[in-house]
């Protein structure tokens, strides 16, 4: 007898007996040959069949009605914007293009109201992350200019 696939116990025969029937019957027997590995989990033929195939219900695809948006009134999410800011200032351009994101959800689920909200936010922190880039470049080049001109004199 093979240790694989594991046996199993029967419990065919009678339940009343001597002692000698009672032992021999939970003796140990293999599985039948057309049981995989996967399938010796159960021992049954009924569960073996239910826990493997899958029902017939599940090849039903319920239709789904939604209303789409209405695209005449979709606002300017700046996701394109918000894009560029993330080239010049990174930690802005995160923020802008999470809000443009926002925005467009807020879009797909019909609140327009939010959707431009939001937008907007994402346009102003992506402007606010191209004037901080700016910024920050025109003091490196005036320290740069100013170093250059410290030992001219």
């Amino acid at each position: 007898m093979s240790n694989y696939p594991p046996p199993f116990y029967s419990d065919n025969r009678s339940h009343e007996g001597s002692e000698s029937d009672t032992a021999s019957r939970y003796e140990m027997q293999s599985w039948p040959a057309h049981y995989s590995s996967q399938a010796s989990i159960t021992p049954s033929y009924r569960s073996y069949l239910s826990t493997y195939t899958p029902s017939q219900a599940s090849f039903f695809i319920l239709p789904v009605v939604m209303e789409s948006p209405d695209t005449e009134r979709k606002p300017a999410d700046n996701w394109g914007f918000a894009f560029c800011s993330l080239l010049c200032n990174p930690v802005f351009g995160v923020f802008a293009i999470l809000l443009a994101e926002m925005s467009k959800n807020f879009f797909l689920q019909k609140d327009y109201s939010k959707a431009a909200k939001y937008g907007g936010y994402a346009k102003g922190v992506a402007m606010g992350g191209i004037i901080v880039m700016l910024i920050v470049l025109s003091l490196i080049i005036a320290q740069v200019i100013h170093y250059r001109l410290k030992f001219n004199y």
